[in-house]
């Protein structure tokens, strides 16, 4: 044993309902950590229980309430030499085992300040029920309820990821029964960017400065040649901070047509905001 407290929190990587209707978990492993404590809660928030504690990194659960959303979590421990603890929590993970099948099709599209979900119908359910995280370490909790294969979310910060999963569910007498949780998709909304400087200097060259857009990657610069041309990427920024762009154009006393579009990679996908308005500039 040593005093060096745990640095990492396991991530729960898997959290699946199995042919026998049991809930098998797979988490990462943490460096220092002596066991796993499982818990579990048929709230998101509070009432969590736990289930074992074991050496692995991965359990099956075979005790599982059917039709109600249970939600998992999982605590890496330690012991210190001072005979104190050190704990790191996962997020939470929300499983349904459940005979009403998963939406499928669920895709997100982002705009301006909004994200908009879609999936296909799952047959006889009464509605559905939309959950959403912002980040890998966050609660998947529920945020609406819906009629409609479809849902807007407006409550978005620009640049945030947002992770998003749909339930089908079923009225019954005094209850609702939850169907199991489609696949997870992910999507981002980043503001319209704006230029708020644009000059030619001889030699040909343009240098354009842009605002900054909330928890953009960076930003790229586009450029046509004549006004009824495609735009075409010429320069990429590496950092958000990084708002100076500068571009050699091929040829003097012409003018040239620019706008700049930020954007972020969220898991080798890359998300762009609305261009800025267009800009021209004359070579000198």
């Amino acid at each position: 044993m040593d005093n060096i407290k745990l640095k990492q929190s396991p991530k729960i990587t898997e959290a699946a309902v199995t042919e026998e209707k049991n809930v098998r978990l797979c988490w990462t492993k943490v460096k220092g950590a002596e066991k796993y404590g499982v818990k579990r809660a048929v709230s998101a928030k509070e009432g969590f229980e736990t289930l074992c504690w074991i050496k692995n990194c991965e359990f099956v659960d075979e005790n599982v309430p059917e039709n109600v959303s249970c939600f998992y979590k999982i605590t890496a421990q330690k012991k210190l030499e001072s005979k104190k603890t050190s704990s790191k929590t996962s997020g939470v993970r929300a499983v349904v085992v459940s005979d009403i099948p998963a939406p499928e099709g669920l895709e997100a599209e982002h705009e301006k300040g909004k994200i908009c979900l879609s999936w296909k119908s799952v047959e006889g359910a009464d509605g559905y029920i939309i959950s959403k995280r912002n980040d890998f370490y966050s609660q998947m909790l529920p945020v609406a309820k819906t009629g409609e294969c479809k849902f807007t979310d407006g409550k978005i910060v620009s640049g945030q990821p947002y992770y998003y999963c749909v339930q089908a569910y079923k009225k019954a007498e005094d209850s609702e029964k939850q169907g199991n949780y489609s696949k997870q998709v992910s999507s981002v909304s980043i503001d319209k960017g704006a230029v708020f400087e644009a000059k030619s200097f001889f030699g040909k060259r343009m240098h354009i400065r842009a605002r900054l857009v909330a928890g953009a990657d960076g930003y790229i610069l586009q450029r046509k040649d004549k006004a009824d041309g495609e735009y075409k990427e010429v320069m990429r920024t590496q950092s958000n901070t990084d708002i100076s762009l500068t571009d050699s154009v091929p040829k003097s006393f012409r003018t040239y047509f620019y706008r700049i579009v930020a954007y972020k990679t969220v898991e080798d996908k890359l998300y762009t905001g609305e261009p800025t308005d267009e800009i021209q500039l004359k070579s000198k």
